[in-house]
């Protein structure tokens, strides 16, 4: 039971560094559209142009919840692996 907590901490972890390394990539690149050094389609979704930024602001909106849902599944895991360790 302690390692199934340990690796589900592990993951859900991995998949918010994931996310940020993504959305960090996706400002970069739309804000290299925009003459400007980052946007974040995820917070300013209004500043999308065209269908594919706007698929982007969409998709990276989902991500953004996975990842939320994703940290306090790992803080419970890895808060259960210490109480049974």
């Amino acid at each position: 039971m302690v390692i199934l907590f340990s690796i589900v901490a592990n993951l859900c972890f991995g998949w918010a560094i994931v996310y940020l390394v993504c959305s960090v990539f996706s400002a970069l690149k739309v804000g290299r559209r925009h003459y400007q050094p980052l946007i974040f389609l995820e917070f300013q979704p209004h500043r999308a142009r065209g269908p594919w930024e706007l698929s982007r602001a969409k998709l990276m909106m989902r991500l953004r919840l996975l990842a939320i849902l994703s940290v306090l599944i790992g803080i419970a895991s890895l808060t259960g692996y210490v109480f049974f360790s």
